[in-house]
């Protein structure tokens, strides 16, 4: 039984893969409560709570602004925290691109070698992607290896949003003010937690995208001095 997990995600006009989703984490974590921040408008937000009102267990989070991947993801990390007996929080994307039937190899991780956080990387051996066209799968990977050389972490994936966190790394990151938001707060969150000495991992995983925001815009904001 899996009650001290929490399963947050992430959730912007995705009301129609939501469903699909949810069913794929209580196959595999049948006991985790699963908390959405939504960002959609009011119109897709009723949408969202329609379909999740028959599911027990399930938070939802309706800001019905846009307010960034990463401020959605540490709010329903900090609603998640009330629960004093959840000790396992992870984050996915709500989009089908991250696979829930994977969540086991993170977990096995982080229990049996006490790490504080599990990312599932796309650049170590086992991971891949697909449906992505190759330029694009080039261009992610210099931004990583970048990442990797100008932070010096030995990871390979630091923007990949499929990630299982201890309780104490994410009482951490709760306390302390972010400086970025969208999706490079997945690259400064891993560096405040290697800076502050927490115990990183990578798992192997396959993320299916059908869709890829500007990677350009991307690399672009990595060089903002968001470490210094």
């Amino acid at each position: 039984m899996r009650q001290n997990i929490v399963v947050t995600t992430p959730s912007y006009r995705d009301f129609k893969n939501i469903l699909i989703l949810v069913k794929k984490i209580r196959k595999i974590l049948p006991e985790s409560k699963i908390i959405i921040v939504d960002d959609s408008p009011r119109d897709e937000n009723l949408k969202l709570q329609k379909i999740i009102k028959n599911y027990k267990n399930i938070l939802l989070v309706s800001r019905q602004i846009k307010s960034g991947r990463g401020s959605a993801v540490i709010e329903g990390f900090k609603e998640a925290l009330k629960n004093t007996s959840v000790e396992y929080f992870f984050e996915i994307d709500s989009d089908l691109a991250h696979n829930p039937s994977e969540m086991p190899r993170f977990l096995n991780k982080i229990i049996t070698k006490k790490y504080d956080v599990i990312i599932g990387s796309r650049y170590i051996k086992g991971g891949k992607t697909i449906n992505i066209i190759l330029s694009r799968i080039i261009l992610s990977r210099i931004i990583n290896i970048f990442l990797r050389f100008w932070l010096n972490i030995k990871l390979n994936d630091f923007t990949g949003g499929f990630r299982l966190y201890s309780r104490k790394s994410i009482e951490f990151l709760s306390d302390i003010n972010l400086k970025a938001n969208g999706f490079i707060m997945l690259s400064e969150t891993i560096f405040l937690l290697h800076r502050n000495n927490f115990k990183k991992g990578e798992v192997p995983i396959t993320v299916s995208i059908k869709k890829m925001g500007n990677q350009m815009l991307m690399l672009k904001n990595l060089l903002i001095p968001y470490f210094s």
